[in-house]
């Protein structure tokens, strides 16, 4: 998903920056003088509303992207508070073990406080004994010579008869201090157990959150390159769109003021014509006026006559003629003598690079920059021109209502409005101007104005 779209934003770049920003190719490029620009206009018009469609379509996956972007956020944050509940209760737990770690530390010591006393209290029983002894006891020195086990000592009869009530007393009480004691520092080494494995599975619990945080951050990472992207792709299609309305609105500027010429022109030969009427009824008037004037009105008629032919003739050569189509033996010429391979035909296809139609008028003939492009029949020239959509391109008229168009060019060949061409004559160069996938010739073919597939007449 990422590489498709850094592919599309790269294709959208290429078709951006390829244009040239001043068409200043060749100092053969000639001014327009016949311009189709209507058909242009609504070409390129066309193109804007695809353009409009890819980027509102743009705009709505941006649109999930933020969305699904939102949502692992959301998890985030979510995971970020599990983490630091986590962590909580790894602190209490570490320092509810510190606690009765020090717990079983103060009973240790008091264990062997205990073992200290009973001890102390041992040796001055032994001391008891001795005296006891000294003192010709004999009974009670036997019955302590058979004990094995001082734990024992209170079972022994002979010695309970001899041995003092206080000494009874002290020795009961130290075996059950030292009992108490032994006991609460099996507890607590119990109870430092549990915390100990509540501690681990804290940490453990911990430790699987944070893997999945770090998942989910190189989701988010992977949705903002996806964003970024389409925000890129959007932009360019802003500034394809913008440059289209650009080229519009210079179009209908020229289209407007060739149709001001064209009515001013209008009005000029009106004016002439009105002119040449009123020359003429004059002399006329002279003529019916005077008999003897006949024949100065006949040479005022015949200066008359050669005014309104030479005036004739300079409006009929600013009139288009339609050449007569003119073609080889074997009929219509292929345009790129050096390439026949067709790498896109008449008709609807899928848009190869952005800014480009899906509804295509033409046929494209992949060949290498600075190709050859001949005239695919007789005719004249009609103009040289640039769009941004078209790159350079030349029309040329075969008559008939017959019309030839080849653009994505690189230079002419030294025609321009007006020049007569034949078959096969070589009027331009291949390239890669304007909105192309690569270098190749676009070839249109229109017929009383209506674009023609071009594989009927050169196939």
């Amino acid at each position: 998903m990422r590489k498709s779209r850094k592919v599309i934003t790269a294709c959208l770049m290429a078709a951006l920056f390829a244009v040239p920003a001043v068409p200043a190719l060749s100092p053969k490029n000639t001014a327009v003088v016949y311009a189709d620009e209507q058909d242009e206009i609504e070409e390129i018009k066309r193109q804007n509303e695809e353009n409009e469609e890819k980027k509102a379509q743009a705009e709505d996956e941006l649109a999930s992207l933020n969305i699904s972007a939102d949502e692992v956020r959301d998890t985030i944050r979510e995971l970020d508070n599990q983490i630091g509940e986590c962590e909580d209760r790894i602190a209490d737990l570490t320092a509810e073990r510190n606690a009765v770690q020090a717990k079983v530390s103060i009973t240790k010591s008091e264990l062997q406080i205990a073992i200290i006393s009973k001890e102390n209290q041992h040796d001055r029983m032994l001391e008891r004994i001795a005296y006891s002894y000294e003192n010709g006891e004999i009974g009670f020195m036997n019955a302590m010579m058979s004990i094995d086990d001082f734990s024992n000592v209170l079972n022994q009869s002979e010695y309970v008869d001899q041995v003092s009530t206080y000494d009874q007393k002290q020795l009961t009480e130290l075996l059950r201090i030292t009992q108490e004691v032994q006991d609460k520092e099996a507890l607590l080494k119990e109870e430092l157990a549990r915390v100990e494995e509540l501690k681990a599975e804290a940490e453990e619990e911990q430790a699987e959150l944070e893997v999945r945080q770090d998942a989910k951050k190189d989701k988010l990472a992977e949705y903002m390159v996806l964003i970024g992207d389409t925000e890129s792709e959007i932009s360019l299609y802003d500034r394809l769109i913008e440059e289209g309305q650009d080229e519009i609105d210079r179009l209908e500027a020229e289209y407007k003021r060739k149709q001001e010429e064209a009515k001013e022109r209008a009005r000029q030969e009106a004016e002439a014509a009105r002119r040449r009427q009123e020359e003429e009824e004059a002399a006329k008037r002279r003529s019916s006026e005077s008999e003897s004037g006949s024949s100065s009105g006949s040479e005022s008629g015949s200066g008359s006559s050669s005014g309104s032919s030479s005036s004739s003739g300079s409006s009929e050569r600013q009139k288009y003629e339609e050449p007569t189509p003119s073609y080889n033996e074997t009929g219509w010429v292929w345009p790129v003598p050096s390439s026949h391979h067709i790498t896109s035909y008449f008709g609807y296809r899928s848009a190869p690079t952005a800014g480009a139609t899906t509804n295509h008028k033409a046929i494209d003939i992949g060949c290498s920059v600075g190709s050859s492009v001949v005239a695919i029949a007789g005719g004249t020239v009609m103009y040289t021109d640039y769009s941004g959509a078209r790159g350079y391109y030349i029309r040329v008229d075969h008559g008939n209502g017959i019309t030839s168009l080849y653009q994505h060019l690189s230079g002419y060949a030294g025609y321009s409005a007006g020049d007569h061409v034949d078959a096969g004559d070589v009027i331009a160069y291949s390239g890669n101007t304007g909105i192309t996938a690569g270098p190749h010739l676009h070839i249109e073919i229109w017929v009383n104005g209506t674009p023609v597939n071009p594989l009927n007449y050169i196939g």
